[in-house]
């Protein structure tokens, strides 16, 4: 009992006097850098627009003594200014894609102009110069590494990707509506309320007073999740002004300085069908509202940036967070969580995955390019064994082989002959480095790139080509569109 009171006293302690932290406000020199972030990646499948940064970035020249390179620095650097020297870098306007062994080589050589660079001086200018002449989709990949990574950036940031790039989470209609809209024309166009023939449109508020203006009945083809028919609208763009665009709008309304500032902005939004039927309609399509969710797909983007695979995990930081285990922990609550969706609709286990047979359920992203080019599709009931590279397909099934005779031994030799107990608890962060293909594995030979052959596989590339089509398994943000996409990771975590 008196343990139970001194307890209890140490709590309310704790409760009464929280810890204190240091708060940190912004001077006039980090919002300045601020501001230089969110600009340089406005609307940057453009030219860049600043006269400002366009100077700049043509001041720029390559000088080792502007870069704090460690000792066991690699050489990507040298290899992208080299690359950009004699003109065979990824041209501006073609897809970029992480998982593309040639394009991840100029990546990592682009990243490291932005890490090393010793003072913000260099970095800015750096930028400047990459946002000119570098490719669109490996720029703003390797600025969110390095804004991520470097600590003299603390609380710096840069623009969500889907505000970056809204062209890898929202359907092709959707953004081409977006491209041509203009507001004299939309302006005379006729409300929309009335489009739909089956609504009853009438005035009930004399009759119930919690209606304050109409009701609506909607008398066909009821679905839950399409919102916007139940209020008379279509998939066509609609002023703020007509419904709110955030549940927490009164909020906003009660600020005085938000009111100031958007009393001449206005403001437009379209409904967005997630659950679709798509052009391969198989009932996986049923959960598109989840896997094609803006920030389900954005959460495995960001964890991807912040624990790239390819990263020293002691120069980086990323060791003491036993990225490893962490790996497989992330990777079996998305699972798990994509599970919980599929029994709400009755479709039960995640599906197993095999090189020899056929995938029941394709998959049309209706996605596009920044450039314009759409994305591959699959068709239903695919065969990889028959379509994909036979030796990817090979090199993927031989290292799960040998990650299961690993496991079978009980034991892993790594290549300086320590033995490793595969038994004990702390093995598994042995495991996820292997199984990531990270930088920290023991594994070099099997394990270091396996993770992106297996993607290419997926992706119907390979390691020789530079000019790819587009495809959802090449980029972290568009993977998980796909539900084949938790039928490998599930394959992933069995091990």
């Amino acid at each position: 009992m008196k343990f139970a009171i001194v307890l209890l006293a140490i709590v309310g302690l704790v409760a009464a006097y929280p810890p204190k932290y240091e708060t940190k406000y912004a001077d006039k020199d980090f919002l300045a850098k601020q501001k230089f972030l969110f600009e340089i990646v406005y609307r940057v499948e453009d030219p860049l627009m600043f006269e400002e940064y366009i100077k700049l970035g043509k001041t720029f020249t390559y000088n080792k003594d502007d870069y704090m390179l460690p000792s066991t620095y690699s050489g990507y650097m040298e290899k992208y200014y080299n690359a950009y020297k004699y003109g065979v870098t990824l041209p501006k306007g073609e897809f970029y894609g992480a998982m593309m062994e040639l394009h991840f080589e100029q990546f990592y050589g682009l990243f490291d102009f932005f890490y090393y660079a010793k003072n913000w001086e260099v970095f800015m200018r750096n930028v400047c110069w990459a946002r000119m002449y570098a490719n669109e989709g490996m720029f703003v990949h390797a600025l969110t590494m390095a804004v991520i990574h470097r600590d003299d950036f603390e609380g710096l940031m840069l623009p969500a990707i889907y505000e970056i790039f809204p062209q890898y989470f929202f359907n092709s209609k959707f953004v081409y509506e977006a491209e041509k809209f203009d507001f004299d024309v939309w302006s005379k166009y006729i409300m929309y309320e009335k489009e739909y023939k089956d609504f009853m449109y009438k005035d009930y508020s004399k009759y119930f007073k919690e209606f304050d203006n109409y009701y609506y009945f909607y008398t066909k083809d009821f679905k839950m999740w399409q919102w916007w028919k139940l209020m008379g609208m279509g998939e066509h763009w609609y002023s703020e002004s007509h419904f709110m665009m955030r549940d927490n709008m009164y909020m906003f309304n009660k600020d005085s300085k938000y009111l100031d500032m958007i009393k001449d902005v206005k403001m437009f939004y379209m409904p967005v069908d997630y659950t679709r039927d798509v052009y391969f309609f198989n009932k996986e399509s049923e959960l598109s509202y989840f896997t094609e969710d803006v920030e389900w797909n954005s959460f495995w983007y960001y964890f991807n940036m912040e624990y790239f695979p390819y990263m020293d995990g002691k120069e980086f930081g990323l060791k003491k967070d036993r990225r490893g285990e962490y790996y497989f922990y992330v990777v079996r609550q998305m699972l798990a969580r994509y599970y919980m969706e599929r029994l709400s609709h009755g479709f039960g286990e995640i599906p197993e995955f095999s090189f020899f047979t056929e995938v029941e359920y394709g998959y049309d992203p209706q996605l596009i390019n920044y450039n314009g080019v759409g994305y591959s599709y699959r068709k239903n009931y695919y065969e990889y064994e028959t379509y994909g590279n036979f030796d990817y397909m090979y090199y993927i099934i031989n290292f799960f082989t040998r990650v299961e005779e690993i496991i079978t031994q009980g034991y892993f030799k790594t290549y300086d002959g320590k033995m490793i107990d595969m038994r004990k608890p702390e093995s598994i962060e042995y495991l996820g480095d292997i199984m990531q293909g990270n930088y920290d594995n023991y594994d070099k030979y099997f394990a270091t790139f396996w993770y992106m052959y297996a993607h290419m596989y997926f992706a119907h590339t390979d390691d020789t080509e530079f000019f790819v089509h587009p495809n959802i398994f090449l980029n972290y943000e568009t993977m998980m569109r796909d539900p084949m996409f938790y039928m490998i990771y599930k394959k992933i975590t069995d091990v």
